[in-house]
């Protein structure tokens, strides 16, 4: 019988006797030479993803934390999960583009959670699935996705542009300065949606219920969609986002 084989009996056995721990391999880091601010493209095989802007840090640091949903003895686990990251030369900058692969992942037990860590961020592209997602000191424009996880957005920067959230079986939480703008449309299906701006100049529009809200920030034009099914979704609007960091726990939302 050939390895391959062995190993996706192995785990379909494991699966079938229902084990609920999971096995880690050491982290991997990898430090890329860029001078921000930087975009960020990070598309994973499933994980938690964290993105964070620090002014302290030097270059770009990502960092994948490979695990399988099984208690499973396999040195190999390394090779299974692959990581590549690489810096792209664009006409308006750089570009971080990081992506995680597996093998022997019928089953779909395996993931990689990444963390990106740089000292400027501007426009933010995210795909994973089974995992949560966190931006932090971010800016720029946002196109994030991702499934049974919460999505976290905070930054105290302008956020100006176009911001596209999607998510299923999860919440999300968008806290944004009072600079910021957009023209804003909330749906959570099976929850509830959220807006509330306690600073700036906003208006909630006519047809708001209790899943689905549209509201003009700042007369903002730039679009702005949160979209959760099963889940929750708040839009925030204060004077410090990054602050009070324990109210962003999600079992902490109002809802």
């Amino acid at each position: 019988m050939s390895s391959i084989q062995f190993n996706a009996i192995l785990l379909i056995s494991l699966a079938a006797l229902g084990c609920s721990t999971s096995t880690k391999v050491p982290q991997q880091q990898i430090v890329l030479s860029t001078k921000g601010p930087i975009s960020i493209d990070a598309r994973t095989i499933g994980g938690d993803v964290t993105i964070t802007a620090d002014d302290s840090i030097h270059g770009t640091v990502v960092t994948v934390q490979r695990r399988i949903l099984q208690e499973l003895q396999i040195e190999d686990l390394m090779q299974w999960i692959t990581l590549e990251a690489d810096v792209v030369n664009t006409n308006i900058g750089q570009k971080v583009v990081v992506k995680t692969s597996a093998s022997h992942n019928e089953l779909n037990l395996m993931r990689a959670d990444v963390s990106i860590s740089t000292n400027s961020i501007e426009d933010v592209q995210v795909q994973t699935s089974t995992g949560d997602v966190t931006l932090l000191g971010i800016s720029g424009s946002l196109d994030i996705r991702t499934s049974d996880g919460d999505i976290l957005v905070a930054t105290n920067n302008p956020m100006v542009k176009t911001v596209s959230i999607e998510n299923h079986r999860g919440n999300i939480i968008f806290r944004v300065s009072e600079l910021s703008t957009g023209n804003i449309d909330i749906s959570a299906i099976g929850g509830d949606a959220r807006f509330d701006a306690i600073s700036g100049h906003a208006s909630v529009l006519s047809n708001t219920s209790k899943g689905h809200v549209m509201a003009v920030l700042n007369d903002g034009k730039n679009v702005v969609n949160l979209r959760t099914v099963d889940g929750n979704a708040s839009f925030e609007v204060v004077k410090n986002p990054m602050a009070n960091r324990i109210s962003w726990n999600f079992d902490w939302l109002p809802f």
